[in-house]
């Protein structure tokens, strides 16, 4: 999706080509052409660095490092098979940039985790750990090398029998690029060879009927574009259609995606998104358009139905335009390029409604629902039977709808305003003293508008967490140093996703923000949440062990709701346990009051201080203080407050 731009840009440039040629400027012309050969050159270069990039941020390894480890694999594998030219890299296809980025990836991410657990030295552990990382980098150039010269070899062979030189072969042609599609790989790109043959074979066929020496042949390269390719690879304009007339809310983002790109014949949005991609369902379809529109293109053109394509059209000149241009204006080949889209229609229209029933079955099925749904922040619970917003998870919009929808709206708040924090006061239930407050994230508009932290999940989805938790704690920490120093005896507590607990760079940042000291008898606190499920709860122990001997005090957030393990108990060693305000809600129905009275002694036998929050009444007050809980956060007492309010509450307070 991230080269969506530049390959938008390409078509552009090919349909600005195309449309100077028709007007006879071809010095333009040419150098359009020229341009979008080069962007092309340079795309899986591109797409490398991209990946590179990407995989970098999600799993928090160094850029720079990333993408030059993955450049340098590719140009490896590509400089052994083209060894005896300068730009090896020219060479480059899109298949192999993705592949070497990706495996590249994979080892580093792998060895990361040696290289920072043994702290590398010039020792021979160290030096042995390094000589493995790039002995697996060279043995994934040498396999890279082989498996380009099989596939070589392979698309040669297969090459003798698909060139399009009469109707049998040219079907099996326009088959075997579809079917690359399976695996999300161009076909255009494995037969390139063919391709230029195949261009070069049109070119001089259009010239000699030009000159009156020849007639058209009917299989040429804008055959191909205009018949076969309305929408892009697979006559998804027909699919994209389907989606428009099936009025399903789901795929509104999808359509918003993929309908500017599809004018101008890129669908990667759409086969990936429906999606077409490893789907055995919806490919069918994506096939059987194709092969349909040859076949009744071919004929069409034999019985003089249509007349054959005339001039070289550039394959993102959009639908009509190009069957116009490619024929002269001939009205009877645009009804006829219209008719193929509806029959594309008929094809994938089956297909697709039963894709949307079988999805609508997998959403019902409450045995099967897996999903999560929001609940404040960053926090997620099991949906309950009913609840509106459940999805299934096997839903054929793909993630990445989902992604490119995140992205936007962070786009849009960061454009929109500023992010602050807001404090809510932790309270003595006997004294009603102020002890501690909780840092929240709040976004504030530009008009002075609070948002409560529901966009964190958009964080979340594109795995930016760790970042927006860097950036709550080094200000939290900053504000105990300046605003809150003069008021002693406190503790600030700030909510830590897993997601941060496990990133390699949280310990080098909680060293260097505590190098100097906090003010005196002040504590550090931090919350993990209880309602997140935790991944790799070792390394989370080990994590929790280092963060103690900072002198930072653990807290269990959300206790009761959420996943709601009592192996956290033990597992953790930890200062303080947080009761999810369900259990204050529980109060109200019987038996609700001797419950939180059994939890408060399960909590309080693992050493721990239990603090309940969402205390909003004076009777939830007086039952909780019966309960024997020491602390609580509510309403009732103090709502979350920009530091400004905080601070004068303190000075009353002390």
């Amino acid at each position: 999706m991230a080269i969506m731009p530049f390959s938008v840009l390409r078509g552009l440039v090919i349909v600005a080509g195309t449309l100077c040629l028709n007007v006879h400027w071809v010095k333009i012309s040419t150098w359009l052409e020229n341009l979008q050969q080069s962007m092309l050159v340079f795309l899986p270069i591109l797409l490398n660095i991209i990946f590179s990039l990407q995989w970098a941020v999600r799993y928090r390894l160094s850029i720079m490092l990333s993408i030059s480890l993955s450049l340098t694999v590719l140009l490896g594998i590509t400089g052994l098979e083209h060894n005896n030219e300068t730009n090896f890299f020219i060479g480059v296809s899109l298949p192999v940039a993705l592949l070497a980025a990706i495996f590249t990836n994979l080892i580093l991410e792998k060895n990361i985790k040696l290289f920072r657990t043994n702290r590398i030295k010039f020792n021979w552990p160290s030096v042995k750990i390094l000589l493995i990382f790039f002995s697996k980098l060279l043995g994934l150039v040498l396999i890279g090398h082989l498996i380009l010269h099989a596939s070589d070899w392979l698309t040669q062979d297969i090459s003798d029998v698909i060139y399009p030189d009469n109707f049998t072969h040219g079907l099996l042609y326009e088959l075997v690029r579809e079917a690359t599609w399976f695996f999300g790989v161009h076909g255009y790109y494995i037969f390139q060879d063919i391709g230029f043959r195949f261009m070069n074979e049109t070119i001089s066929n259009m010239d000699a009927w030009k000159a009156g020496h020849d007639s058209l042949n009917i299989l040429s390269v804008p055959f191909y574009e205009t018949w076969c390719a309305s929408g892009g690879s697979g006559g998804t304009l027909s699919l994209l259609i389907c989606l428009l007339i099936s009025r399903n809310p789901s795929n509104r983002h999808l359509i918003n995606v993929s309908l500017p790109l599809a004018i101008f014949n890129i669908n990667e949005p759409l086969i990936f998104g429906v999606p077409v991609v490893l789907n055995p369902v919806m490919f069918i379809p994506f096939l059987m358009t194709p092969a349909v529109d040859y076949i009744i293109a071919y004929y069409a053109t034999l019985w003089h139905i249509i007349p054959p394509l005339q001039q070289m059209v550039g394959w993102a000149t959009p639908a009509i335009i190009n069957a116009w241009l490619g024929t002269n204006g001939a009205i009877s080949a645009v009804l006829f390029q219209v008719f193929l889209i509806f029959t594309g229609i008929g094809i994938y229209w089956p297909f697709l409604r039963y894709m949307e029933k079988r999805d609508y079955k997998e959403i019902t099925l409450p045995c099967g629902n897996t999903s999560f749904v929001p609940l404040k922040g960053n926090q997620f619970q099991l949906p309950v039977p009913g609840h509106s917003e459940v999805e299934s998870p096997h839903h054929y919009l793909s993630e990445v709808n989902e992604y490119i929808d995140a992205r936007r709206n962070i786009n849009d708040l960061q454009s929109s305003g500023n992010f602050v924090l807001w404090y809510q006061p932790q309270i003595t239930v006997d004294s009603q003293k102020i002890v501690a407050m909780e840092v929240l994230l709040r976004h504030q508009s530009d008009d002075g508008k609070i948002t409560p932290p529901y966009f964190l999940k958009y964080y979340e989805r594109i795995g930016m967490m760790p970042e927006v938790d860097f950036w709550v704690l080094e200000n939290a920490v900053e504000a105990i140093h300046h605003e809150l120093s003069r008021f002693p005896g406190m503790t600030l507590s700030v909510n830590i996703s897993p997601q941060t607990l496990l990133d390699p760079n949280f310990l080098s940042l909680v060293s260097k923000l505590l190098r100097n000291p906090l003010p005196s008898g002040w504590k550090l606190e931090m919350e993990i949440t209880e309602s997140q499920k935790v991944k790799e709860p070792e390394q989370v122990i080990e994590v929790l062990a280092e963060l103690r001997q900072y002198g930072i005090k653990i807290a269990l957030d959300d206790f009761g709701s959420g996943y709601s393990t009592l192996s956290y108990l033990t597992q953790y060693e930890l200062d303080k346990i947080k009761l999810d305000r369900t259990l204050v809600l529980g109060l109200a129905r019987e038996g609700g009051e001797e419950f939180l009275h059994h939890v408060v002694q399960l909590c309080k036998s693992s050493g721990s201080l239990v603090l309940i929050e969402g205390v909003e009444t004076e009777k939830e007050h007086q039952i909780v203080k019966n309960c024997g809980i020491h602390l609580a956060q509510g309403f009732l007492f103090h709502r979350p407050q920009p530091m400004n309010n905080l601070c004068k509450l303190l000075e009353v307070d002390t």
